[in-house]
């Protein structure tokens, strides 16, 4: 019964773990600030749980302070996440060290598949023995 609860735990603690990554998935990509701005991009990554950035001017952390608002504490600033119809996050509204700037999220291009490849991979039958 104690190896059914403790693996029942070790489940429950991954689920959530992942639900968090996933979570903050929504989160990460690059923002790309429009000429002229104190930035010309903002690099969000996620790792161990928490958010941290990188741009051509510098890198910090960023702290979950609502859904989608954030704190970046080394430069007492403030971010806004902002989403499209589909409530995806497509733009990001810095406001840090007394300037206002606004992002739109890079979409990862697409990428390409050759048809006649593609067509061969799918004839193949693969055997288990």
């Amino acid at each position: 019964m104690k190896k059914i609860t403790y693996l029942f735990i070790a489940f429950l603690a991954i689920g959530f773990s992942t639900k968090a990554q996933d979570s903050l998935a929504q989160y990460i990509g690059k923002f790309n600030f429009p000429e002229g701005s104190i930035v010309s991009y903002v690099t969000v990554t996620a790792e161990a749980g928490k958010l941290s950035f990188s741009s051509d001017k510098g890198s910090g952390t960023i702290e979950r302070v609502s859904a989608d608002s954030f704190a970046i504490p080394e430069y007492q600033g403030t971010g806004k996440y902002t989403r499209n119809a589909d409530n995806k996050v497509n733009g990001v509204i810095i406001d840090v060290m007394g300037y206002h700037i606004e992002g739109v999220k890079e979409t990862p291009p697409v990428a390409l598949i050759d048809r006649q490849l593609f067509l061969k991979s799918e004839r193949k039958q693969f055997a288990i023995r």
